[in-house]
């Protein structure tokens, strides 16, 4: 009995031994792509990271800052925001990469939101240079009350009604109207005095 025991638990010891290597690859792996970052080449780190994150069952804290801090770099800003944030909230302000966290987060928000304004911006601008075809139509049904000229709205007794502002109760716009609306550019005032 004793023979057959001792396999089983050379094998269980050689598991075991074999998962602390795996594992201590997955932190000289972390290491170097934080060298990496260090040095300058994001899209190598980003691979190394990458690496550990897909493959180690329970990811360092230290990883979410790192990683965050690359996706910085690498301008995935939204990315950068979301890691530098699981990093201070799971170390808090006694993380080892407090002081750099917060640097990278506002660096990284600040980028986010230029480009979201950016992306908004040019949107409008779009919008504003397109003219919308009205297919040959000399008049278009108006977006706001869709033809019926009136718009109800639910009071807490009854429901109220008023005339529809920019198709003057007509229930259709002209199409350069529709048009201006569409680019948000159409006032109330502005269909009503034409």
């Amino acid at each position: 009995m004793r023979f057959i025991i001792s396999p089983f638990l050379l094998f269980f010891i050689f598991s075991l031994h074999g998962q602390s290597l795996s594992e201590s690859e997955y932190y000289r792996r972390m290491d170097y792509g934080h060298q990496l970052m260090i040095a300058g080449d994001y899209q190598a780190a980003q691979t190394e990271f990458m690496f550990v994150l897909e493959n180690m069952a329970v990811i360092p804290t230290n990883l979410a800052y790192l990683f965050g801090r690359n996706s910085f770099h690498l301008a995935l800003y939204k990315q950068s925001v979301n890691w530098l944030n699981k990093y201070l909230q799971l170390k808090g302000t006694k993380g080892q990469y407090y002081k750099e966290a917060i640097q990278y987060l506002q660096f990284s928000e600040d980028r986010y939101m230029e480009l979201q304004r950016s992306l908004k911006q040019d949107q409008s601008n779009a919008l504003i240079s397109s003219k919308y075809d009205c297919g040959g139509l000399s008049k278009m049904i108006c977006p706001v009350c869709k033809g019926s000229g009136v718009i109800f709205k639910q009071g807490i007794f009854d429901i109220h009604y008023q005339t529809c502002p920019y198709s003057s109760g007509e229930g259709y716009l002209s199409c350069k109207d529709y048009n201006l609306f569409m680019m948000g550019v159409l006032s109330p005032q502005d269909s009503l005095s034409r």
